[in-house]
């Protein structure tokens, strides 16, 4: 639905909408636990999901899989 590139808010890269009728079948969209669930697009990893709105759970926020790489470097220097 929306992506931001914003380098202040790196965690909501973008807002999405879960679409597969088989999901929504199963549990009604995102449900709690599901953060970290990658997201796919083409087959290609581009994401993960990182948080759910409560009142609609077939919205959620997600991550780029580029700022997740950049965040993990990140930790990593902090810890040596």
């Amino acid at each position: 639905e929306k992506v931001s590139i914003a380098e202040n808010n790196p965690t909501k890269n973008m807002v999405i909408r879960v679409t597969d009728p088989r999901l929504l079948g199963k549990t009604g969209g995102i449900v709690q636990g599901m953060s970290g669930s990658p997201i796919l697009q083409g087959g290609k990893l581009v994401g993960a999901i990182t948080h759910v709105f409560v009142n609609d759970p077939t919205r959620g926020y997600g991550i780029f899989a580029e700022n997740m790489e950049k965040m993990s470097s990140s930790v990593e220097q902090r810890r040596k």
